[in-house]
């Protein structure tokens, strides 16, 4: 689970997340969830900033909005996230 977030980033993450797929030609989240094969509700939780957009997803999703994976993570703030500690092995 990621940091709680302002909520000025979620706005600013989700407004990204809008403008990008109405440029697409969507009009709605839903059009957009259905089109691309993604769950309306896990699209809103990453754009929300309510959860971290799975390594597997970023490219079907950066190809979907027709972003770089840079643009993409800067707009939901992955950029900042601090890694995962590593389990000891000992």
């Amino acid at each position: 689970m990621i940091q709680k977030q302002s909520a000025e980033n979620i706005e600013s993450a989700w407004n990204w997340f809008v403008s990008k797929y109405e440029k697409q030609g969507y009009k709605s989240l839903n059009q957009f969830a259905m089109a691309n094969g993604f769950q309306k509700s896990s699209l809103s939780r990453y754009f929300h900033l309510e959860r971290e957009i799975p390594s597997g997803t970023v490219g079907r999703l950066c190809m979907a909005l027709k972003v770089s994976p840079e643009e993409l993570l800067k707009a939901v703030g992955a950029m900042g996230w601090p890694a995962k500690p590593k389990r000891s092995r000992g």
